[in-house]
């Protein structure tokens, strides 16, 4: 297991993980909610809020990669094939002495087109775009030349 971080971040790490924590015991409560429910409307209502959780989760994840250089880790590392067969069979767990082979991946998918006449430069992964730059997760196209960012601030009525 890895340790805490080597830097001044260790206190945002731990916010992030108590709000990964808090998110993902809501999804549960807004599913259980919407299953109880006898009006399709009111699950339509708790499935859609926990779907807007699940996107809090990716959300927390990303920071969670971003902050924590161990955790990234363990996101990056393959799970080894039989790592949970101990706990399928009710045994508890052992260390594998060698991991298993790995198990053919299949070939990389072909590079998308490139968009709006834009050169077929790839764009960096999400993680190492400026959050300015990431929507759920997903790189957001470069703002058109003459627009303002969209802000909180942007959305406030005037009174």
């Amino acid at each position: 297991m890895a340790g805490p971080p080597d830097n001044d971040l260790s206190t945002d790490v731990a916010l992030v993980r108590r709000v990964l924590a808090r998110e993902l015991e809501t999804i549960n409560e807004y599913e259980a909610f919407a299953r109880a429910s006898s009006s399709p409307e009111i699950r339509d209502f708790f499935m859609h809020l926990a779907a807007e959780e699940k996107e809090h989760v990716a959300e927390a994840v990303h920071m969670l990669r971003l902050l924590d250089a161990g955790q990234e880790a363990h996101f990056t590392k393959p799970v080894v094939e039989g790592h949970f067969q101990g706990a399928i069979q009710g045994q508890p767990s052992q260390p594998s002495q060698a991991p298993a082979p790995a198990a053919p991946t299949a070939p990389a998918p072909a590079a998308p087109p490139p968009r709006n006449g834009r050169g077929a430069a790839p764009e960096p992964p999400p993680s190492l775009l400026p959050p300015q730059r990431v929507v759920y997760g997903v790189p957001a196209p470069p703002p058109s030349p003459g627009t303002q960012p969209l802000t909180v601030g942007s959305l406030r009525r005037s009174r």
